[in-house]
């Protein structure tokens, strides 16, 4: 098997992207990586997902959420391959350059299998979890196989990172339909960038409202998540929705310290 580090940090993010990502929230990247380099990471992070997979209810007798994909945690830790592909300078200094900031930690990563006739993704703001500052967390969202116009990636509402938390609750059918009625009333844009190839990636910010189409089709559609924070973020006192994250996610340390610690590890530079 060919070598493949993903070490390159020549300026694939433009002064352009940079300026779309901050007044949209969201951005997609075409050839961030290329399909060779994903391909060899991609048995075993696949691999690693499925050994991972505590769901064992069948799809239809799951609620909204449980059918809009299969959710694995910190792959990182449980493969060396895939820490390796989690680790990738390449990917943290995209989001570095994203954020504008000089270094980025892991907050942590993802696998997110949406299976064959699996239910949509429900509208959400990621950061309702995370007991972290505004404007300090962006997500890597990039799939593992070519994704069809049918499928397509994420939808995004765009400009809604500016608004912080609109209190609209964790993921479910109640906060679905609070936020779609919100977007219609307002008449707020909502993007989406179709299909995609292996290589390409969408970053968005913490706060930006998203949700994900259902997958109609007979094959998987697997996807790595990868949540970058920018050093030196200070952690908030937790809302309930957060207290799981702050106990779980950054290692022991208390509202009022900043984000750091063996979990956390600093990705780039």
């Amino acid at each position: 098997m060919e070598k493949v580090d993903l070490s390159d940090v020549s300026e694939l993010i433009t002064e352009s992207e940079i300026i779309d990502f901050e007044r949209d929230g969201h951005v997609c990247i075409r050839g961030l990586s290329t399909p060779e380099e994903i391909g060899n990471f991609k048995p075993s992070l696949e691999e690693t997902a499925a050994n991972g997979v505590y769901e064992k209810k069948p799809l239809q007798d799951r609620d909204t959420y449980g059918k809009a994909f299969l959710q694995v945690h910190n792959l990182w830790q449980r493969n060396e391959t895939c820490k390796k592909f989690v680790f990738a300078k390449r990917f943290a200094h995209a989001a570095a350059r994203l954020l504008r900031a000089s270094s980025v930690r892991l907050y942590h990563d993802q696998a997110l299998l949406k299976e064959p006739g699996g239910g949509h993704t429900p509208w959400h703001q990621d950061q309702t979890y995370w007991p972290l500052e505004k404007g300090s967390t962006l997500t890597m969202w990039l799939p593992l196989s070519n994704i069809s116009k049918e499928i397509g990636s994420m939808h995004f509402v765009s400009g809604s990172h500016g608004l912080g938390d609109i209190n609209a609750g964790v993921i479910s059918d109640e906060s679905h339909h609070e936020i779609q009625k919100w977007i219609d009333d307002q008449e707020q844009s909502v993007t989406t960038y179709g299909a995609m190839r292996v290589g390409d990636a969408t970053f968005h910010s913490g706060f930006t409202i998203h949700s994900a189409p259902a997958n109609p089709s007979n094959m998987p559609r697997p996807v790595m998540t990868v949540i970058y924070v920018a050093e030196g973020t200070r952690i908030l006192e937790p809302t309930p929705e957060q207290k799981f994250d702050l106990k779980f996610w950054l290692d022991g340390r208390l509202p009022g310290e900043t984000v750091g610690g063996p979990l956390n590890p600093i990705l780039y530079p």
